[in-house]
C-alpha cells in the first residue's frame, strides 16, 4: 500500500500530536507511532503527574549549548505564560510548586494525552500504531518505508522524536542515522540528564537526600566548571538529584570543548567496539580528570552523612572521584544534535527543503525541573505554524 499526506510527522507523543494540532486544517496530516497507543512519554511524566514548563527561564542560565541563545527570539514566539494559556482555553488547570517548576492540578497525565489526541484528530490527523519506519528517503517527495512494508509519501517531514534514552519505551538510533543521511552535522550521541557514578562506595547513606552545594572542578584547570545549589541524592555506588542531572551535562559540555586527541591516542581502543568508543573516551577522561566538591551546611545535614564523611566546623567540604554516568536507559535526555545554525528560523532544514527538526534533536538542552519541556512546547509550536 502506498499514500500520500500533505505532512507526516514521526510518532505520536506530545512532540508528534503538539505539532499536529499547530499544522494547518487544509494540510493532510499523518503521524507514525511505532508505539501500539499514543504518548508513551506523557504517561510516564513526573509519576504520571504530567510535568508543563517552568515559571521562571532564562535561557542563558538554564539551557545548555553553543545555540540556546537562540532561544530569546524562539520564546518570544511561543512561551512558558503561552502554554499556561493555552491549557486553560482547554480547561486544564495548571499549579506551579517549588523551584517555580509547573504542573497539572488533576495530577493525571492522562488529561493531557486525551486533549492531544482529541485536538490532532480535529485537525484532520491520521495516525497509524505499531508502525515502526524502517527507512526514509528523498526524491522529488519523501518516501517513509514501515516495518509491514507499506509505503506512504509527503510533501513536508516533521523529525521530533526521543532517542536512545528511555529505551523501555521503544526509543531507536534510527534517526541520528537518517539525520546524517539527509547530510546534516551530527555529533556522536551521549547520555544526558543522568545520575553520576563514583568510585566511593556510598552503601553506609544510600537512599539519604541532603541539602548542599556540588561544585564540578577540573584537574586539568583546577577551576570550578559547575556550580549549584540544591537537594542531592546519594545511592550505593552514584549520585542522584537534580544538581547531578544538571552536571551530567556541564561534564560532557566541558569535555566536548577541549582536544582529547592526545588523551585517547594514549588510550588502547583496539579491544574496544566502535559504537562504545565514545563512551570509553568519556568514562576514561571522567575517572582521571573530573572531581565533585561537595559543601555541606553542619545544621541541615543528617546524622549518617555527617558521620559518614567526619563532617565537623573545620571539615564541611569532600571531594569524590567518579566512575561513568549511569546507563542509557536512566538517561532523561539524548545529547547528539542537528545545530540550529543549519536551520532556518521556523527549524527547517537549510539542505532539504520542507524538512523540519525540533525539540530533542536540536543543538540545546534545559536543566531538569521542566525547562526542557518548555523548549520543547516552543519548537513544535514553531513547526507547526511554519507548516
Amino acid at each position: 500500500m502506498q499514500k500520500h499526506y500533505d505532512l507526516i510527522i514521526i510518532w505520536a507523543w506530545a512532540s508528534g500530536l503538539f505539532t499536529s494540532i499547530e499544522s494547518p486544517k487544509n494540510l493532510s496530516k499523518l503521524i507514525i507511532e511505532k508505539n501500539k497507543t499514543p504518548g508513551t512519554k506523557i504517561l510516564l511524566s513526573w509519576w504520571e503527574r504530567a510535568n508543563v514548563s517552568n515559571m521562571d527561564i532564562e535561557p542563558e542560565r538554564d539551557y545548555f549549548g553553543q545555540n540556546k541563545k537562540a532561544l530569546i527570539s524562539m520564546f518570544k514566539k511561543f512561551n512558558n505564560y503561552d502554554i499556561i494559556s493555552y491549557f486553560a482555553e482547554n480547561w486544564i488547570n495548571i499549579i506551579e510548586e517549588d523551584r517555580w517548576r509547573l504542573l497539572l492540578e488533576s495530577w493525571n497525565s492522562k488529561q493531557l494525552l486525551d486533549l492531544f489526541v482529541k485536538k490532532s484528530k480535529q485537525n484532520k490527523t491520521d495516525i497509524i500504531y505499531n508502525s515502526r519506519v524502517i527507512e526514509i528517503s528523498k526524491n522529488d517527495n519523501f518516501e517513509i518505508l514501515v516495518e509491514n512494508w507499506d509505503k506512504y509519501t509527503c510533501d513536508k517531514l516533521v523529525i521530533t522524536t526521543w532517542w536512545k534514552s528511555f529505551s523501555h519505551v521503544w526509543t531507536t538510533w534510527d534517526w541520528y542515522v537518517w539525520s546524517k543521511n539527509f547530510g546534516h552535522t551530527i555529533i556522536t550521541p551521549h547520555r544526558w540528564l543522568c545520575s553520576l557514578v563514583t568510585k566511593k562506595d556510598l552503601s553506609d547513606i544510600s537512599w539519604i537526600s541532603t541539602d548542599l552545594k556540588l561544585e564540578v572542578i577540573s584537574n586539568i584547570s583546577k577551576k570550578t566548571i559547575y556550580s549549584e545549589t540544591w537537594p542531592l541524592l546519594f545511592t550505593h555506588f552514584w549520585l542522584s538529584g537534580p544538581i547531578v542531572f544538571n552536571s551530567s551535562i556541564a561534564i560532557w559540555e566541558y569535555i566536548n570543548s577541549l582536544d582529547l586527541t592526545e588523551f585517547t591516542n594514549n588510550l588502547d581502543l583496539s579491544k574496544i567496539q566502535e559504537n562504545e568508543k565514545n563512551d570509553y573516551i568519556t568514562r576514561s577522561f571522567i575517572k582521571e580528570n573530573i572531581i565533585l566538591k561537595l559543601s555541606f551546611n553542619l545544621e541541615k545535614t543528617p546524622k549518617r552523612v555527617v558521620s559518614f564523611f567526619n563532617l565537623n566546623n573545620e571539615n564541611l567540604k569532600i571531594g569524590l572521584e567518579l566512575q561513568d554516568y549511569r546507563t542509557w536507559k536512566e538517561a532523561k535526555v539524548t545529547w547528539w544534535w542537528v545545530k540550529i545554525d543549519e536551520l532556518t528560523n521556523n527549524l527547517e532544514s537549510k539542505l532539504i527543503s520542507w524538512l523540519y527538526f525540533a525539540w530533542e534533536i536540536l543543538d540545546i538542552t534545559g536543566k531538569t525541573w521542566w525547562f526542557n519541556l518548555q523548549f520543547a512546547w516552543t519548537s513544535w509550536y514553531i513547526v507547526g505554524r511554519s507548516l
